[in-house]
């Protein structure tokens, strides 16, 4: 697979446009891949009853996620192959701005991503340190495969400005739609509030990340690094959490803390 499985590349946004995006650096583009790949990757999604899911459960994450290159379907991995290849990063490049992209090939914290009904994803910035490659993430690729989406269910991707005092952007977790963000101390987004699609259904994507060489005034952080909207709960017990969820050497303490409680 190659680039040629973009949809139309004439439609992507310019690189102006994606700059100048609120909150922060941004593009949504719809009809990303050929309908018919983006058609079979929707088919051959595992679902949530699969062996291939690591289980995240805890108040600030329910979601389902995989990047084992043995466990995720060839159909997708192919994909995300193609996303990390050389012409792939350079066509993110040219539309960001942003010189040097390097891929993980691990696919560390993405690879594929499954919501069940209920699940969220609270609002967070991403780690700034890959903790294995001590390269900065710096871009974050998202695509939606989720056929027949109907938006009374919920589970926008919300982006929101830097001091957290309100969401700017909702964007619905829409057939083959892709979603390209610059990722940074400022780029607040997740989808905290519950999914509220039927049994059945599920919020599925994909998700690779693209790092650089660090930058002097990168923050050496190695976790995701959650908060609370306004009005969110600031009960010291989340607090506690978010603080453990954040650390390098507590995160993985705390990501099934609802599983052990229950």
């Amino acid at each position: 697979m190659d680039i040629d499985a973009f949809n139309d590349l004439t439609k992507w946004p310019s690189p102006d446009s994606y700059r100048n995006a609120q909150p922060f650096p941004h593009a949504v583009i719809d009809g990303f891949l050929r309908p018919e790949i983006a058609a079979e990757l929707a088919a051959t999604f595992p679902a949530p009853s699969a062996d291939c899911w690591y289980r995240y459960a805890n108040p600030l994450e329910r979601k389902l996620a995989c990047n084992l290159p043995g466990k995720v379907p060839s159909q997708i991995w192919e994909t995300l192959t193609m996303f990390n290849s050389v012409k792939c990063r350079q066509l993110f490049s040219d539309l960001t701005g942003i010189e040097g992209l390097e891929a993980d090939h691990d696919f560390h914290g993405g690879g594929m991503h499954c919501i069940e009904p209920g699940g969220k994803l609270d609002v967070h910035v991403d780690y700034s340190i890959h903790p294995h490659l001590g390269l900065e993430r710096r871009l974050n690729l998202i695509l939606y495969l989720n056929p027949s989406w109907d938006q009374s269910w919920g589970g926008e991707l919300q982006l929101w400005d830097r001091d957290m005092k309100g969401c700017v952007q909702q964007i619905a977790p829409l057939f083959n739609r892709a979603v390209i963000f610059d990722t940074g101390e400022g780029s607040f987004h997740g989808h905290p509030d519950a999914l509220r699609c039927p049994v059945g259904q599920t919020r599925k994507s994909l998700a690779v990340y693209y790092l650089t060489d660090p930058r002097p005034e990168a923050i050496k952080r190695y976790r995701a690094r959650f908060v609370a909207r306004p009005g969110d709960s600031m009960d010291p017990q989340l607090e506690e959490l978010r603080r453990l969820r954040s650390g390098l050497a507590t995160s993985a303490n705390v990501y099934r803390v609802s599983e052990k409680s229950e």
